[in-house]
């Protein structure tokens, strides 16, 4: 069952230079701690539809929300290493010394850089659907091309048109309306209960304004401060092969640029159907438990 996204129980921690980062925590208490990256735009939120697959395979999943997303302060200028140095900040604020981590669409890219950066941290990265490194095969989505490359020259630039994303997900009836036609499987998850979680989690990652998506394109689009070469530690890619925001190009490119990954592709999936309908397998491999969705 997806939870109530109303029901959303928010905690923060203050990091080392006084700013406040929020996130939700779902899954197993008592389980392997794995720090789940939203997507562009997205929150902790998002993290509720994998709760109870998350619990079933002994995840304690720890989803903050990036700077000025959600009820996470502005961190101006940051970049990858910035969120890197801010997930170890925040697991140490927790108790944690090792931890998975999941990053989802947008987030992919920064689960990466977390690998990356903090390697003694990092013990398994799965990323889902993620958008690939710069020049990446892109998806039909004419808007977003054209945001990420204003975005990339300044956040200022970008601002106009994550003004026109936030009105329309601000008057969407569903997500259907946000998102576009319905996905062919059965198990669209822009329908129903998942639909609902995730228009609430669009629309709490830009509660904060304009700024801090049109910073998040700049960051994803733009050359990254890491190399995929730099990520030691074991990473999955879980795609669908009919993504249509990022075409399974791009995430066969993440897996073989990468020094020890593996790719598990969905037949017949889009965008959203990995994070949703397959959290089972993502979460039991981040967890160690491979073989979790058998059971």
């Amino acid at each position: 069952m997806v939870p109530d996204p109303a029901a959303d129980a928010t905690n923060t921690v203050q990091l080392p230079d006084s700013r406040e980062l929020a996130y939700a925590e779902t899954g197993d208490p008592d389980g392997v701690p794995v720090v789940f990256c939203h997507g562009t735009p997205g929150s902790r939120r998002s993290a509720a539809l994998a709760a109870d697959a998350a619990a079933a395979v002994g995840a304690r999943v720890l989803a903050p929300d990036r700077p000025g997303f959600g009820e996470s302060d502005r961190h101006p200028g940051r970049g990858f290493a910035d969120w890197a140095a801010d997930v170890a900040a925040f697991a140490d604020e927790l108790g944690v010394e090792e931890y998975a981590v999941v990053g989802f669409s947008g987030g992919g890219p920064y689960a990466l850089a977390c690998a990356a950066h903090t390697p003694d941290r990092v013990r398994r990265c799965a990323v889902v659907s993620g958008v690939g490194p710069p020049g990446s095969e892109r998806g039909d989505l004419g808007f977003e091309y054209v945001l990420a490359a204003a975005s990339r020259v300044s956040p200022q630039f970008g601002r106009p048109l994550v003004w026109l994303m936030r009105r329309a997900v601000a008057s969407a009836d569903s997500f259907t309306d946000v998102a576009g036609e319905p996905e062919t499987d059965l198990a669209d998850p822009r329908r129903g209960e998942t639909g609902r979680v995730l228009l609430a989690d669009f629309r709490e990652g830009l509660r904060q304004g304009t700024t801090p998506l049109a910073t998040d394109y700049g960051v994803l689009y733009d050359a990254w401060d890491f190399d995929l070469a730099d990520v030691a530690a074991p990473t999955r890619v879980f795609h669908g092969e009919d993504d249509a925001n990022v075409p399974l190009a791009a995430a066969e490119r993440v897996a073989d640029e990468l020094p020890d990954a593996d790719c598990t592709v969905y037949a017949d999936a889009g965008h959203f159907h990995p994070v949703v309908e397959e959290a089972r397998d993502v979460y039991g491999w981040a967890v160690g438990a491979e073989n979790a969705s058998d059971e």
